[in-house]
């Protein structure tokens, strides 16, 4: 309606495109990256074998949703203040280990300052809980996410990014990664995202679908210490397969995935499934998620 107010996303997306920030193609019919989502993934059996041939069987349900409130502090200035919420359900089908839940928390909160027209800088920090529910009790530990990383717009078409990855973890489970490749958007339809560690290719044949091939952080693999349920999740570990997206209003988008997960599935310690030696079979997952992208 005529004279009606701009709501808080509208008036972001017209602050950010007046804005000195410089993101992704204008040419390019792939959309912005989601700031809000809630969805679920189903891992199919798994089977994991350790040195000794124990074996423990068990598939994994994942429920997630998370938003970011994206803020310009400044023409040049843009801070994300965001919440991760999630439950993990490891239904282990091996008589005389117990099935357990997992509640995750997190609050991430980035920044990210343009320093001239091709050059940018971001940093990120993550403290991320997780409460571990067992018939022996429930525990509390966290871990905690950061980063800091450049990026350079060499053309309209393609960028480059560096930079360095930290997940600090109670139970001594830390990891420490270089992040670093580029993005290509090859023609108005395809886009090539050749960042490590998880590269991927989309296609979008218009402004309303758009189809994903590639890895992504995996739901699935956790590092858990069953004695004193310290648990902390992979983010190293990775799914692979195919997303496929539609526009059904506004900025709403639904999304279905499936593909092979958990590439370094449930590490247990403490137990007869040990962390280094352990085998797993291949599992397929399968999800469904409803995404907020803005129209930037």
């Amino acid at each position: 309606m005529a004279g009606e107010e701009p709501n808080f996303a509208q008036r972001f997306e017209a602050q950010f495109t007046a804005s000195d920030i410089k993101f992704g193609s204008a040419n390019s019919n792939v959309p912005f990256p989601a700031t809000a989502l809630l969805g679920s993934k189903h891992y199919t059996k798994a089977l994991a074998e350790g040195p000794n041939s124990e074996q423990l069987e068990y598939d994994v349900d994942s429920y997630r949703q998370a938003a970011g409130i994206p803020i310009m502090l400044s023409p040049k200035d843009l801070l994300v203040v965001g919440e991760y919420l999630s439950w993990t359900e490891f239904n282990v089908l091996t008589d005389g280990v117990e099935s357990f839940e997992i509640a995750s928390i997190g609050l991430p909160l980035g920044w990210l300052r343009q320093l001239n027209p091709d050059w940018q800088l971001a940093s990120f920090v993550m403290p991320f809980g997780h409460y571990t529910m067992l018939d022996t009790g429930d525990y509390w530990n966290w871990q905690y996410l950061g980063g800091v990383f450049t990026r350079f717009v060499q053309s309209d078409r393609l960028w480059w990014a560096f930079g360095f990855y930290a997940d600090i973890a109670e139970n001594d489970e830390d990891f420490y990664t270089p992040y670093v490749g580029a993005s290509w958007a090859i023609n108005e339809q395809w886009n090539l995202s050749a960042i490590l560690p998880w590269p991927s290719l989309s296609y979008a044949p218009n402004s309303d679908w758009l189809i994903r091939l590639g890895a992504s952080p995996s739901a699935a693999s956790w590092s858990i210490n069953v004695g004193s349920a310290d648990a902390n999740m992979n983010l190293d570990a990775w799914d692979f397969g195919l997303s496929v997206e539609y526009r059904f209003h506004g900025n709403f988008w639904l999304s279905a995935e499936a593909g092979v997960g958990g590439f370094r599935a449930l590490r247990l310690s403490n137990s007869d499934i040990e962390d280094i030696d352990v085998d797993f079979s291949e599992g397929a997952f399968f999800g469904i998620n409803v995404k907020y992208r803005p129209a930037l």
